[in-house]
């Protein structure tokens, strides 16, 4: 009994997809080093199930482009050649700062001053090894 195309997709869609939470990657392997699950892209060894659609969705959100479109060779952009010292300027003077860091660290601490906020930032940007997710969040929002 064959399936239709439509019915195949439908099934292949149904299956649950395993993501990065940090990055939303989904190079998800097992690392037996560790004896856990890893990121391929940052690191991270929390992982969360969810649909594919759903994945999707939270994507273009975190990202501000669909993972298909988002193929292009973002590395090439200039701001990826920006120093650490620029780039702490680009978000100081961003009215948008708290939206910024709130994106990259939801739990971030609040009734930071401005300064204090972002020099927090960078630093846990530097420690986590998040600074082209930054980057990349810059670049959407321009």
């Amino acid at each position: 009994m064959n399936q239709s195309l439509q019915e195949k997709l439908e099934d292949y869609d149904s299956e649950p997809v395993v993501y990065c939470p940090r990055c939303y990657s989904l190079k998800i392997k097992y690392v037996e080093a560790i004896g856990s699950d890893c990121c391929m892209d940052c690191g991270c060894t929390d992982s969360i199930e969810t649909s594919i659609g759903e994945w999707e969705k939270l994507y273009e959100k975190r990202y501000g482009r669909k993972f298909i479109q988002g193929k292009r060779n973002l590395k090439g952009h200039p701001i990826f050649k920006t120093s650490i010292s620029k780039l702490k300027t680009m978000v100081l003077n961003n009215p948008s700062y708290k939206n910024i860091i709130r994106t990259l660290y939801p739990k971030f601490p609040s009734g930071l001053g401005r300064t204090d906020a972002v020099l927090m930032l960078f630093d846990k940007l530097s420690k986590d090894n998040r600074m082209d997710e930054l980057r990349t969040l810059l670049l959407n929002s321009y």
